[in-house]
């Protein structure tokens, strides 16, 4: 995935609202249970101060605060703003969050300076991102 891609773009802000979102429920495959909580543990060691975590549980790949999703994967964009989008196919997506995820960490994320914070850089807009998005007839044209 090349760096600062549509997709690279969405993935990072996927991966920014798993790492600062308070009440996150995570479910994922039972397969990637595993990888899912080894991201919560590297989350406890590079953010000490953070005294809640998100909870991983075993289900269809979601991510959701109190039941409202955090994004979507899949081909028809959700009706809120809020809930980012990502028109990608959800094994690949899977793994490319996670690793986006850890990536923000090394980093230092969420207290470093540019490494994908919003201090350098502009807000998400989701409105711009779908517009994007819709104009483009296949998923490899919007990696």
């Amino acid at each position: 995935m090349e760096e600062n891609s549509r997709r690279w773009l969405a993935l990072r802000e996927a991966g920014r609202r798993i790492l600062v979102a308070d009440n996150l429920e995570v479910f994922v495959p039972q397969s990637e249970v595993e990888k899912w909580n080894r991201l919560v543990l590297n989350m406890a060691d590079s953010m000490p101060q953070r005294l809640e975590f998100p909870i991983i549980k075993v289900g269809g790949f979601s991510a959701s605060i109190r039941e409202r999703a955090i994004f979507h994967i899949g081909t028809t964009p959700p009706m809120e703003l809020d809930c980012l989008w990502l028109p990608y196919e959800a094994s690949k997506t899977l793994h490319d969050i996670i690793q986006m995820c850890s990536e923000l960490l090394l980093a230092g994320y969420p207290g470093c300076s540019g490494c994908g914070y919003r201090v350098e850089e502009q807000e998400w807009d989701e409105t711009e991102h779908r517009k994007h998005l819709q104009n483009f007839d296949d998923e490899s044209q919007i990696t």
